[in-house]
C-alpha cells in the first residue's frame, strides 16, 4: 500500500509539516519524522501546489529519503472555458515527475494552469497536457475527486482523454459509505483499458486520535464550527498513517 502524504503547504488540507524535527520536539507532526520513525526510504508526497518542493527535497536529501513529488490538479474540458458549467466537467489528476527534466515540465504545466487556466483554482485540460507531455512525467488518477468519482457521485460530465499515456489508478478504502461503489467502477475502467492499479492511502494526519485536530483545522479554514463543519467526506478518521500500519 502506497502512503500518499500531503503537507500543510496544501492549504487547509493537512496538519502534517515537512520539518526535519527531532523526535522529542513538541511541534506538529512531520512527514519527514514519520518516515524516519518507520525507516521509510521512499516518500510519496502529493500536493495541491508546488510551493513545498524545496523544503521536501532538502529534508529528504538530508535524510537519504527518495522523494516522489506529485501535483494534484484540476483538469477540465477546456481551460479557455471559464463558466460555471465548466466546473461540472472538472476532476482531479496527479502528475508525478521522474527526473529534473520532468520537474521543469511539471513546473511549466503548473504555470499554465495558474495563469491561463485559472478559474477559482489552477486548471489544465487534456489537450494542454498532451502538447507538453514527455515520458519524464507520470499521470495518476486519485481515488477521490477523479473523473470516475465525480461522474458517479456528483453527476458531473468529465470525459478523460488518455491517448498520450497510460495512467495509473490509485484505489483507497477509508470506510466511507461510497468507497465500494467508486472502487468497483475504477477497477472496471482500469481492467477494460489495461491500466495499472495500486492500493493507496491518503495521509493528512499521523494517528486516528488526531482526527479532531484535523477537523478543527479544516473548520477554521472553512470558517465553520465543529458541530456543523459543512465539509465533504468528514465521516472517517482513516486518513492517517496509523491506518496503514494497522492494515499492513
Amino acid at each position: 500500500m502506497i502512503p500518499l502524504f500531503k503537507s500543510h503547504y496544501s492549504l487547509g488540507r493537512s496538519i502534517l509539516t515537512l520539518e526535519d524535527k527531532d523526535e522529542k520536539d513538541d511541534y506538529p507532526d512531520s512527514i519527514i519524522q514519520i518516515c524516519k520513525e518507520n525507516k521509510m526510504k521512499e516518500l510519496y508526497l502529493v500536493e495541491d501546489n508546488m510551493s513545498s518542493f524545496l523544503e521536501a527535497y532538502s529534508n529528504c536529501r538530508k535524510n537519504n529519503i527518495k522523494l516522489n513529488y506529485g501535483l494534484r490538479i484540476s483538469v477540465t474540458e477546456s481551460i479557455s472555458d471559464k463558466s460555471e458549467e465548466s466546473k461540472t466537467k472538472s476532476s482531479k489528476i496527479i502528475l508525478f515527475f521522474k527526473n529534473k527534466k520532468g520537474y521543469h515540465q511539471l513546473t511549466k504545466l503548473y504555470s499554465i494552469a495558474a495563469k491561463e487556466g485559472f478559474y477559482y483554482e489552477p486548471r489544465l485540460d487534456y489537450e494542454t497536457i498532451s502538447k507538453n507531455w514527455t515520458d519524464d512525467l507520470i499521470l495518476c488518477i486519485p481515488f477521490y475527486d477523479s473523473f470516475i468519482f465525480n461522474n458517479t457521485l456528483k453527476n458531473s460530465l468529465c470525459i478523460p482523454q488518455f491517448d498520450f499515456t497510460k495512467p495509473i489508478f490509485f484505489i483507497e478504502d477509508n470506510d466511507l459509505p461510497f468507497d465500494a461503489l467508486v472502487k468497483q467502477k475504477a477497477l472496471s475502467f482500469a481492467k477494460k483499458n489495461n491500466l495499472k492499479i495500486y492500493k493507496a492511502q491518503s495521509v493528512f494526519y499521523k494517528e486516528r486520535k488526531d482526527f479532531k485536530a484535523y477537523l478543527t483545522f479544516r473548520c477554521i479554514n472553512n470558517r465553520t464550527v465543529l458541530n456543523k463543519p459543512n465539509l465533504d467526506h468528514m465521516s472517517s478518521n482513516e486518513f492517517c498513517f496509523e491506518s496503514i500500519n494497522k492494515r499492513n
